[in-house]
């Protein structure tokens, strides 16, 4: 990651944009009734999981030149009659006309992103082996189990609201769910995602047991995805966290490098709207 181009950070962004999506067409296929949606806008796509989903923003926008203010008003429009807050990815690489369209609209930062890359390179060699532990992949029947090894990484003591929260990513396009396993006890998992049209992988939502942290569970988990991306072709993979982590840290340990901190911006919905309205 020595020089990017706003082309190269397009890519880039399509990682978590395609990541939503694919989470919001796993769960509506799994319930019709959920009121997940997504609409295609300005190059990119807004997302709606839910009101108080972590999950489903606007992505991907202002990069297929100037963003009107009439588009930042769609996106309160999609978001306000849902009941939730309006929230915009932000790149430094987007054209300038984003931040200053979303400025006048009274959107304000709401939380900083790091977006670390890593090329695959088709000789690379990826290792995934953990003394004592079997990895792979994620079983229909294991899907709940998973979801909530996960929540309790996570969520702590908030674990109980979020059981189902990732019971999507397996039965999502081209997806990449691993678990760990001690004795046939699930210890941790791993999320990823092939997005073919941008020829990249997408990773997240890795977390492990405390009891079975520094066993090199979280950098197997790594190694099998890459292996996994470069089978499927993929010369990128893509992976964002919260900035100053132990999973930046972590990340950059398997080649990952800083391509750019990015910013999200939100704004609240009318008092007087509620959900369902237009």
């Amino acid at each position: 990651m020595v020089f990017l181009t706003p082309a190269d950070a397009r890519r880039m962004e399509a990682a978590e944009e395609h990541g939503a999506l694919s989470f919001a067409g796993a769960l509506l296929a799994e319930n019709p009734d959920c009121g997940a949606a997504w609409e295609a806008l300005g190059g990119g796509h807004m997302v709606f999981i839910a009101k108080d989903s972590p999950i489903g923003r606007a992505h991907g926008l202002g990069f297929t030149g100037k963003v009107a203010e009439g588009d930042i008003e769609k996106i309160e429009e999609f978001y306000f009659q849902r009941g939730a807050p309006a929230q915009v990815d932000v790149s430094a690489y987007a054209d300038p006309s984003l931040i200053e369209a979303l400025g006048r609209r009274g959107f304000q930062v709401a939380e900083f992103n790091q977006t670390l890359a890593r090329w695959i390179a088709p000789k690379e060699r990826f290792s995934a082996k953990v003394e004592g532990i079997e990895i792979r992949h994620v079983r229909p029947e294991e899907v709940r189990t998973w979801s909530s090894v996960l929540a309790h990484v996570f969520f702590g003591d908030r674990a109980a609201d979020f059981q189902e929260l990732f019971t999507p990513w397996p039965a999502a396009d081209s997806s990449m769910c691993l678990a760990a396993f001690d004795q046939g006890e699930m210890v941790a998992g791993a999320a990823g995602l092939i997005v073919p049209a941008y020829n990249l992988a997408a990773l997240f939502g890795a977390g492990t047991l405390p009891q079975y942290r520094n066993r090199g569970i979280q950098s197997a988990f790594m190694q099998r995805r890459l292996r996994s991306a470069q089978q499927a072709g993929c010369d990128l993979a893509v992976v964002l966290t919260m900035p100053g982590t132990v999973s930046q840290r972590n990340v950059e340990r398997a080649g990952f490098r800083l391509a750019y901190t990015k910013v999200v911006v939100s704004k609240a919905p009318p008092r007087n709207l509620s959900a369902g309205q237009g």
